[in-house]
């Protein structure tokens, strides 16, 4: 496309995407028309906004978080298969949108496709590991988003370089990784390897992943059979049903509930630190290449404390003490974000960065596990989960509201918010650890002492049969 010679076309910005989408003809002469948009339009549209887009995907991300279930109703290897070749091809079609509608409705499938994997993971994995060993590799697996964020931002970061007249951030869709999609930020609390690669494991996920230990192709018969006796609770329901007494048990047990509350504090820090750090970072004088660069070690930090968390507290137990702990080093670390005014000395706000971030990641792990450690049977372990995650991850809507461009340097409501959060956190994790401890010791008094090492069919009565003992 060339302009006419000697003429300096002018371009409406309802013709450009962004910045990669002007004309190579356009040169310094070229007048680009830009409204000027007053506060008043932009309440207006914002409140447009809210009505219409932010309702839909509030119910798409929350409220399709039930389907953790389904892990229990389809075999693993062909319901993952087909969520990652539904996910990779929503995110591929995320990049060839051209307008806002299909922008939104691209995203809300991939909210669908992300609740339908990221609840059920932690669960799928209790089938396989004994309560002891199930915080390691709960932990290994949400450490991955921490991890993922130290080389999200690198990759994006040079995606968006490429030099095209298409929109370089139609790539970070097509081939990359995103935890924001620019333009258009419709917030999501993983970082996702998209599009191409996704599909391309679908194959990996049908043929290799084992739906269950008595289905497990990499073990002979004899090994299936010892991975299920090695099991200290077992469930004899059949593995395509459901337990529906089991099931309605974990919607009204009390102590999903407070796994619950926790996990909504927690998750209000996991998805503003993810969304929002390298923003505190910069405003705190870092440019934004050094800003995103900062971010990387208070992440790899937190995955290595993930893992040290779970080390201690499947040797030892005590999750609640365990939850505690972490918690209290998130929130010294909010404490100094919100408290610290001083930009001169960057210091301490930096380690409140690193306390916050080496804080949460943990107790957020060690919380679920908790969860399903404490959940006799797999119907009810499935919808303690599903409560967890369908209320918990409604905070991530309070963090995305809390620090607004206007409140930066400090971000004072969005951190204090942050400390008042984690400081609940200590207190429901250390309250359930005293009530379960309490329970114990009545079922020791009132049935007798259980070994630890004893089998225990929970298929009816799940954790209300006498010999079960809660992990605390």
């Amino acid at each position: 496309m060339s302009a006419p010679e000697g003429t300096s076309p002018k371009i409406s910005s309802s013709q450009i995407e962004n910045i990669n989408d002007i004309p190579k003809w356009a040169d310094d002469n070229s007048t680009i028309q830009v409204p000027s948009v007053t506060d008043d339009v932009q309440r207006k549209i914002r409140r447009q906004f809210d009505k219409h887009v932010l309702p839909v995907v509030c119910v798409l991300y929350v409220v399709m978080e039930w389907t953790t279930i389904l892990w229990k109703i389809f075999p693993a290897h062909i319901y993952v298969a087909v969520l990652c070749v539904l996910w990779g091809t929503t995110a591929m079609c995320s990049g060839f949108t051209n307008n806002m509608a299909s922008m939104i409705i691209c995203r809300s499938f991939l909210g669908v496709f992300e609740a339908g994997f990221g609840a059920g993971a932690p669960y799928f994995l209790s089938l396989f590991y004994q309560r002891r060993e199930l915080g390691l590799r709960v932990s290994i697996l949400l450490g991955m988003s921490p991890l993922a964020n130290c080389f999200a931002s690198a990759l994006a970061y040079g995606i968006t370089h490429i030099e095209t007249s298409w929109g370089a951030w139609r790539y970070l869709f097509i081939i990359g990784m995103s935890s924001a999609p620019p333009p258009f930020f419709i917030c999501s609390n993983f970082n996702i390897v998209e599009g191409i690669p996704t599909i391309l494991f679908a194959p990996v996920v049908f043929f290799y992943l084992a739906d269950s230990p008595r289905t497990a192709k990499f073990l002979d018969i004899d090994d299936q059979t010892f991975a299920i006796e090695r099991l200290q609770t077992r469930d004899t329901t059949a593995k395509s049903k459901v337990h529906w007494k089991q099931f309605f048990a974990g919607l009204t047990d009390y102590q999903n509930y407070i796994h619950t509350a926790i996990h909504f504090c927690c998750n209000y820090s996991f998805a503003g630190l993810s969304n929002f750090l390298p923003t505190i970072i910069a405003d705190m004088g870092y440019n934004s290449i050094n800003a995103q660069g900062l971010t990387a070690p208070p992440y790899f930090a937190a995955f290595l404390l993930c893992v040290v968390a779970a080390f201690f507290s499947d040797r030892y137990g005590m999750r609640g003490f365990v939850v505690a702990g972490f918690s209290t080093m998130g929130l010294i670390g909010y404490l100094l974000l919100a408290l610290v005014k001083d930009l001169e000395n960057t210091g301490p706000r930096y380690l409140g960065v690193w306390l916050a971030c080496c804080g949460i990641f943990p107790a957020l792990a060690i919380n679920i596990t908790w969860l399903l450690n404490n959940q006799g049977g797999d119907s009810k372990r499935g919808a303690g989960l599903a409560v967890l995650a369908t209320v918990g991850q409604c905070s991530s809507f309070v963090s995305s509201a809390v620090f607004p461009t206007s409140a930066a340097p400090f971000y004072t409501v969005g951190c204090s918010l942050g400390a008042g959060f984690t400081g609940l956190i200590i207190l429901l994790s250390l309250g359930l650890h005293f009530k379960l401890d309490m329970e114990n010791k009545r079922r020791d008094r009132v049935f007798g002492p259980v070994d630890s090492e004893e089998n225990i069919d929970v298929s009816n009565l799940g954790d209300q049969n006498p010999k079960f003992r809660y992990l605390t």
